[in-house]
Parts: structure tokens; sequence; C-alpha cells
């Protein structure tokens, strides 16, 4: 799995159901293929599998989740 870092967080009022619909809505993923998510105040931590990683970032980078557009990336730490 690779970790993705997206912009938004709690304050915006993301929830995981958000960023799993966002990311099976746009990109070849299934809601049942993307793994641990954490929210932050700010931005968002989401597992996806490391093959489909680029796919997802190019996909979420034309979208908007709860009216607002993101920045998505690979998480620049290790993961925990």
């Amino acid at each position: 799995m690779t970790r993705l870092f997206v912009s938004l967080g709690r304050t915006a009022g993301v929830r995981p159901q958000d960023l799993v619909g966002a990311i099976a809505g746009e990109s070849p993923l299934r809601g049942k293929d993307v793994g641990a998510i954490e929210i932050s105040d700010r931005f968002s931590l989401v597992d996806v599998p490391h093959t489909a990683a680029d796919d997802v970032i190019s996909a979420l980078r034309d979208t908007s989740i709860k009216g607002r557009r993101v920045t998505v990336r690979r998480e620049r730490r290790r993961a925990r």
C-alpha cells in the first residue's frame, strides 16, 4: 500500500466515505480497494494499492471533494 496525502480534512467537513467515494468514482479502484484512512483537522491520509497510486493522484487532480479542489500526492513521511 502507498499512503497518499489529501489536502482536505475535518475542518472542511471531509468524512471517510467522501474520500472513498471520490477515489472510487474518479479512478479505476473500487471502494473496497481503499485501505486505512486518517483524517486530521487540515489534511487526510489514505492508503491505496501501490500499483494504483499514480492513477488515483491523476484522477483526483481534476476533481473536487466537498466542493473544494484538492491537492493529492504521495505522503512524504514514512507510515507509522
